[in-house]
C-alpha cells in the first residue's frame, strides 16, 4: 500500500501547504481540519521520484505523511521499505533544502525503547523495522533547518478489533483526535524540531474502550510503555 498525495491551501493565503500521503488514514483527516483540499495520486508527487516534485514548487510547507505503513509486510520487501521511507524521505529532504521549504515529518512513537513518559530528547531504540524505517527518515530531515519532526500514534475512528493489551501503553488516540493537535503544531510558524503529540497515558484496552465497549482484555508476553512526555506541546 502506498498512499495518494493532498495539496492544501490554507484559508489565510500566506503559507500554501502540500501534504504527501493523500490516501492515507491521517491525510484524510487533515483535510478535514484544513478544508482547503486538492487530492493527489501517488502518479503525480511521488517521493521515489524526483522528478515529480515539480509539483511542489508552488507550496511554502510540506507535510510528508507518505509511507509505508504495514509492519506486518516488511519481511521480503525490505528493498520497498527502505526506498520509500528511507531513501524517499531523504530526496525530499534534499529538495527542501535546495528550494528553502519547510517539512514537517510525521514519524512514529516506536523509535523510542517502550519504557515510558518519552522525552523527545531522549533515547531511542526502535521496536520493528517499520519503526527503524520511520528512524531512517527523521536522519535525512535533520539536515533542513526548517523541519518539524511529529512522533506520534494514531488509530481509526473506531477500533475495529475484538481485543486490546491492558499491557500496552501509549499516547495513542483516535485520528480525528490527533490531526487537529497536528495542524496546530503546523500553523505555529516559529516552532522547530522535534515534538511528541499524543494525548494522556493508557493501556490499547483502555484506548479501545473509549469506542468499543465490547472489547476484552489481553496480554504481552511483557509489557511496554510507549507513552509520549508533552510538555512541549502543552507549550504551544
Amino acid at each position: 500500500m502506498y498512499p495518494g498525495d493532498i495539496f492544501v491551501t490554507m484559508s489565510d493565503g500566506v503559507n500554501n501547504i502540500a501534504i504527501l500521503g493523500g490516501g492515507g488514514l491521517l491525510a484524510t483527516e487533515l483535510k478535514k481540519v484544513t478544508p482547503e483540499v486538492k487530492l493527489f495520486k501517488r502518479e503525480t508527487v511521488d517521493i521515489t521520484n524526483t522528478s515529480t516534485f515539480k509539483y511542489l514548487d508552488l507550496f511554502d510547507t510540506i507535510i510528508h505523511t507518505a509511507a509505508l505503513i504495514d509492519n506486518t509486510n516488511i519481511s521480503g520487501n525490505e528493498i520497498n521499505y527502505i526506498d520509500t521511507n528511507i531513501v524517499g524521505t531523504a530526496n525530499l529532504t534534499n529538495y527542501c533544502i535546495s528550494t528553502g521549504k519547510r517539512l514537517i515529518y510525521i514519524s512514529s512513537d516506536y523509535v523510542y525503547d517502550g519504557t515510558g513518559d518519552h522525552k523527545e530528547d531522549g533515547p531511542v531504540n526502535p521496536y520493528n523495522l517499520y519503526a527503524w524505517s520511520k528512524l531512517g527518515g527523521e536522519c535525512s530531515v535533520r539536515f533542513l533547518e526548517d523541519h518539524v519532526i511529529i512522533r506520534t500514534s494514531f488509530g481509526k475512528t473506531e477500533f475495529p478489533y475484538p481485543k486490546g493489551f491492558n499491557n500496552l501503553y501509549s499516547s495513542k488516540d483516535y485520528v480525528d483526535i490527533i490531526a487537529p493537535l497536528i495542524m496546530e503544531v503546523v500553523n505555529n510558524r516559529e516552532f522547530r524540531g522535534t515534538i511528541n503529540v499524543g494525548t494522556e497515558r493508557k493501556s490499547l484496552y483502555q484506548y479501545a474502550l473509549l469506542r468499543n465497549k465490547g472489547v476484552e482484555p489481553t496480554s504481552l508476553p511483557n509489557t511496554k510503555d510507549f507513552s509520549l512526555n508533552l510538555n512541549k506541546l502543552k507549550e504551544l
